[in-house]
């Protein structure tokens, strides 16, 4: 018993390896289980996020992709044109009435209008080679009347002169066309101003009166145009050409002071 404890266990450490050699080797077994263990860990991870992008894609696929369309068959009888039928008579929109358009009138309004009269509405009326108007001012009341006509003389006609008809005026020329004014306002009951032109290369004749109210007072018996005006609508193309190639002032034509009449020239 009095002999060291190292000396009784020497023979119980018989035929182990040195302790400096374990030790190492213990060390490198933990080492490569750690490697292992973090090896593993990445791996883990790598899948699982494949997994779930994979995941993803197919449930963003699922649930945005449009819905497929339904299509309803439509039943078709074989050999039958459906045909639209036509629209009730009353529930038919009517179509605009075509309006003829007045070529005189055209010249006429404005003229008038600049002297704060107007033509009546509805007031026109018009036959075979005449046209007449009736002139109202700004209150309503009549201002007497404007009547155009047009003539084809064939004859040798010329302009007449009111105090000898046997002879003839000598007319104003202007365009193409030939002239004469024959105004008359001295009587308050009939106050006419008038004009009568003819073209010259087809002896049409258009005679041109504007009156005033008859029996109306001096300011009412007023023609609604001066005589200017007058002879500027006589002397308008516009007014030839709004007329037909066979219009001719027979029936209904106006009475004018001034007539014209075919009749051969002296």
């Amino acid at each position: 018993m009095s002999a060291p404890l190292s000396q009784l266990l020497e023979h119980v450490l018989e035929g182990e390896p040195p302790l400096g050699d374990e030790a190492e080797a213990v060390m490198r077994r933990a080492d490569t289980l750690r490697r292992r263990r973090t090896q593993g860990i990445l791996a883990l991870g790598a899948v699982t996020a494949v997994v779930i992008v994979a995941l993803g894609y197919v449930l963003t696929s699922t649930l945005l992709a449009p819905r497929p369309a339904t299509v309803k068959a439509v039943p078709t009888t074989a050999g039958i044109v459906a045909a639209t039928p036509p629209p009730i008579a009353s529930q038919a929109t009517p179509a605009p009435r075509p309006t003829a358009a007045d070529s005189v009138l055209d010249v006429i309004e404005p003229l008038i209008e600049d002297r704060q009269l107007r033509v009546v509405a509805g007031s026109a009326e018009r036959g075979g080679g005449w046209r007449r108007y009736e002139i109202a001012d700004s209150d309503g009341r009549p201002r007497g009347t404007v009547e155009v006509a047009v003539f084809d003389v064939r004859k040798k006609w010329c302009f007449p002169v009111e105090a000898d008809s046997d002879k003839c005026a000598r007319p104003d020329r202007a365009d193409g066309l030939e002239f004469v004014r024959y105004d008359d306002v001295s009587d308050p009951d009939r106050q006419v101003r008038q004009t009568i032109a003819q073209r010259l290369d087809d002896d049409r004749t258009v005679a041109v009166m504007a009156a005033g109210e008859r029996d109306a007072g001096a300011q009412r018996g007023k023609p609604g145009l001066t005589g200017a005006q007058v002879e500027q609508v006589a002397t308008d193309e516009r007014i030839f050409d709004a007329f037909g190639k066979r219009e001719n002032c027979e029936d209904g034509c106006p009475d004018f002071p001034t007539p014209v009449i075919d009749q051969d020239a002296d």
